[in-house]
């Protein structure tokens, strides 16, 4: 049995179904053979996981870790992360430490074989929540091979969060922002931020984007917008301007007018 995610109407219509049917749609998911399958062989074999080699050796336990990260894209690539296994995080000159992009740090740590005991068994129930969250980017991704703007509006308001939790500080978060390009998408979208933002430097980007957080939103401190109505609002605002961009007849001032209406506690 097979079941494909699906989302009836765009933008905050889409957006609206979507949330109301995520439930059902999830655990249908979940229960779909190449899902179940990958899961209960990713338990079966976990506490066999002993190297690096146990790991990139065996493509279906690639699988599951790396979508657990959102780092499905990086399942040909042994090598580096043969590496970052290896290396882990306690070194400052360990690969993943020296990476933007602070998911390679987190899987980093979590499957760390630097040390004398691996760190995937040094956490109870790591197994479980790897698994669970490999469901959940497997979910957010068969969204998205159809409606990619869907995805990245579903995983907004959860990677934030963890971004935040995992941040030293609120210039760090947003440092953090800027190297992990689907929480970037989403916010440079819904602060009308051009293409030719990203070809800034890096702290002329990290500048600008919290000023203009501050000016949209009130605030530029991620504790506050990773809360549930302000991520809520960011995600509403990235769809509606998505939507305008891909009809491409809607003018600065139409789009203005339908933001302010689909949700009038944003400040613009």
């Amino acid at each position: 049995m097979s079941f494909q995610p699906f989302v009836i109407g765009s933008g905050l219509s889409g957006w609206a179904f979507l949330k109301s049917t995520v439930p059902m749609q999830r655990s249908a998911h979940v229960r779909s053979i190449p899902i179940a399958s990958d899961s209960e062989y990713f338990l079966e074999r976990f506490p066999k996981i002993h190297t690096p080699d146990d790991i990139i050796n065996d493509r279906r336990v690639m699988r599951v870790i790396l979508g657990a990260y959102g780092l499905s894209e990086d399942v040909d690539n042994r090598h580096f992360i043969k590496t970052l296994m290896m290396e882990g995080v306690s070194n400052p000159k360990a690969l993943a430490n020296k990476l933007a992009d602070r998911r390679y740090k987190s899987f980093a740590r979590d499957f760390d074989f630097s040390t004398s005991r691996p760190g995937h068994l040094s956490e109870p129930g790591r197994a479980r929540i790897t698994v669970k969250r490999f469901q959940d980017d497997a979910f957010e991704s068969a969204i998205g091979e159809t409606r990619p703007e869907m995805r990245l509006a579903l995983g907004f308001s959860k990677n934030i969060r963890i971004l935040w939790k995992e941040s030293s500080t609120n210039t760090a978060a947003w440092f953090q922002i800027l190297a992990t390009p689907p929480l970037k998408k989403v916010l440079q979208t819904a602060l009308v931020l051009p293409p030719e933002f990203s070809r800034l430097d890096i702290d002329e980007q990290h500048r600008r984007i919290q000023a203009k957080a501050w000016r949209v939103f009130g605030t530029n401190d991620i504790s506050e917008l990773s809360s549930d109505r302000i991520a809520e609002d960011v995600t509403r605002r990235f769809l509606i301007l998505e939507q305008a961009a891909s009809v491409g007849k809607t003018s600065a001032l139409q789009t203005a007018l339908v933001i302010l209406s689909a949700t009038p506690q944003m400040r613009v």
